[in-house]
């Protein structure tokens, strides 16, 4: 973000409704031009917020392009130009200021369309003005100079047909802009959750929301969809749609009336795979076709409009991303118990690297591998095999040794944090960023130099599109590489603290005595059985791991080597 204490008075004040104020070369300077007047009402739509919210978001796919201020006229009329603010942004044109002119819609330019647009016309033909109108009818004259000579049509034609289409876009257009902000649209409260009398997001209920913590508890012991579902109705809990309508709640649903109170596993899954429960605004999730359709068509979940801490938590992050983890995992669920098995999912035949099927023999339960056993041994060569309890205890033992390892650290960190001088950076980060760059630029060169190589006729013209598509690709990744290395930088700039979630995850499984769902799937990765029964675990969060590891060595070896430096200089 620019520099605020530069900005002229109005863009200071509404600078935080931008994502950048300026983007390379600043081509274009352009003067936005916001309008509201009393005959608009209170509109929320019209609101001098949400018409800078509009161009804002327009302005996200831009390029080259500088914001010279905001121009604002509040309680103004359209029906003439004696405007304060408009008449400052003429100036600014004059003064070539301001080349590029924008607005929500052409009613914020002038109220009376057919005769502004004229005026229009010649101001941006006098000035060799940029126009830019976001709303119907859409206007650029840089990409289209006739447009607004054919603005003329839509002056003249705005019957009740197009009047319905132009209010139902506008409406559309806030609607997006209040659901990237995490405001609510209407609709109902998620179950767990109640209206806010103030209107805005959704109030945690004390008591769906005690049945959904207990949900996710459920799940993340290794408990079904299905399993939970029984155990729901067995203590006769009512389904949402039923719970809902007996608290009183002014819900519409079609099928209510005809709802049993039961619970289905598409319910459950809805509700422990839903980020509302971890204080995510989540909308978006459907949308009608048009102003004349109106029947919702569901959105895919990439298309939903996502935003943090908009409302309290039923469950922790952490709880929600262990349910995540291992409804991942989760595989063949027993139907004696309804609940996954200790290890399912996590443990992998390092042959064919294919999970392990658990089975029973003699007495002993064992995780043998599938493709060994199914499709024979040519397609993974060595028996491989462990029994249960035997691969129980090695975890167990593996865990108790990696909780330690995280205690010592913790020790370690809690020394350096002591010393009056710590050392943030990180050799790692910053050697594969410098690495990075010199392949970005590697190329960069080669896609040039294909250029001048069709351009002087030693490639043809199909060689140089293809070498640009693969060049252009692998410089998109290494862009998307840089951005994360960029992050991780930053991440250890903030140095680590020996409360650090890191060691808190594991930490509190000190003086751990035996094995559980909830642990494994927090704690493991992948296990692997190799031919001489062996077994490697890989534990999750190896990123965290090697930023402390990191944050130690830069703070350990560095000091040491500058201590034997001035000790040989002495």
């Amino acid at each position: 973000m620019d520099n605020h204490n530069n900005l002229k008075p109005n863009l200071k004040t509404y600078a935080h409704l931008f994502d950048k104020l300026s983007s390379g070369k600043p081509i274009w300077l352009i003067g936005p031009y916001v309008r509201l007047s009393k005959e608009d009402g209170n509109s929320v739509s019209l609101s001098i917020v949400n018409q800078i919210k509009m161009i804002a978001r327009a302005l996200r796919t831009f390029d080259d392009f500088r914001i010279v201020d905001i121009y604002i006229d509040d309680g103004k009329t359209g029906t003439d130009f004696d405007r304060s603010d408009y008449v400052r942004l003429e100036q600014d044109i004059f003064g070539k200021q301001v080349n590029c002119m924008m607005v929500k819609d052409l009613n914020r330019y002038s109220r009376n369309i057919a005769d502004g647009i004229k005026a229009l016309d010649d101001f941006v033909l006098t000035h060799k003005l940029r126009f830019i109108s976001l709303g119907i009818p859409e206007i650029d004259t840089y990409k289209d100079p006739t447009a607004i000579s054919s603005a003329e049509v839509y002056g003249a034609l705005n019957a009740a047909e197009d009047f319905a289409r132009t209010t139902s876009k506008k409406v559309r257009a806030i609607k997006a802009i209040k659901r990237e902000d995490g405001e609510k649209n209407g609709g109902h409260p998620p179950y767990g959750y109640l209206p806010n009398p103030n209107g805005e997001n959704w109030l945690y209920d004390p008591v769906a929301g005690e049945i959904v913590k207990q949900m996710f508890a459920w799940s993340a012991s290794g408990m079904s969809d299905r399993a939970i579902v029984k155990k729901l109705n067995l203590l006769g809990i009512p389904n949402p749609t039923a719970y809902k309508k007996s608290i009183g709640l002014k819900y519409y649903n079609p099928n209510a009336e005809k709802n049993s109170g039961l619970w289905w596993p598409a319910t459950v899954k809805r509700i422990l795979e839903d980020k509302t429960n971890i204080g995510y605004s989540v909308q978006g999730k459907s949308s009608s076709f048009d102003h004349k359709r109106h029947k919702q068509i569901p959105n895919k979940k990439e298309d939903y409009v996502i935003v943090a801490d908009r409302h309290e938590r039923a469950v922790s992050d952490e709880l929600f991303e262990t349910v995540i983890q291992a409804r991942s995992a989760r595989t063949r669920v027993s139907n004696k118990t309804g609940v996954v098995h200790l290890f399912a999912g996590l443990v992998y035949c390092s042959g064919c690297n294919l999970a392990m099927k658990k089975t029973s023999a003699k007495g002993h339960e064992y995780l043998v591998c599938r493709t060994y056993r199914e499709a024979g041994a040519e397609h993974c060569t060595g028996k491989r095999g462990i029994r249960f309890d035997v691969l129980e205890d090695i975890v167990l033992t593996a865990i108790q040794a990696q909780v330690a390892l995280i205690a010592d650290l913790q020790s370690v960190v809690e020394g350096i944090n002591g010393r009056p001088e710590i050392n943030k950076q990180s050799i790692r980060i910053n050697q594969l960023l410098e690495s990075c760059q010199r392949e970005f630029e590697r190329e960069t060169n080669l896609l040039d130099s294909s250029y001048y190589d069709w351009k002087n006729g030693d490639i043809s013209r199909e060689q140089y599109q293809r070498i640009r598509e693969e060049s252009e690709k692998r410089l998109e990744q290494i862009r998307a590489t840089l951005q994360m290395l960029a992050a991780e930088r930053q991440k250890a700039a903030q140095g680590i603290g020996a409360n650090n979630e890191y060691f808190e995850r594991f930490l509190k499984y000190q003086n751990v005595e035996a094995l559980d769902r909830l642990m494994l799937v927090e704690m493991i990765e992948r296990i692997y059985v190799h031919e001489d029964k062996s077994v490697k675990v890989e534990f999750n969060f190896i990123d965290q791991y090697l930023r402390v590891m990191d944050f130690i060595q830069q703070n350990t070896a560095e000091p040491l080597k500058l201590t034997l430096e001035k000790r040989n200089e002495s």
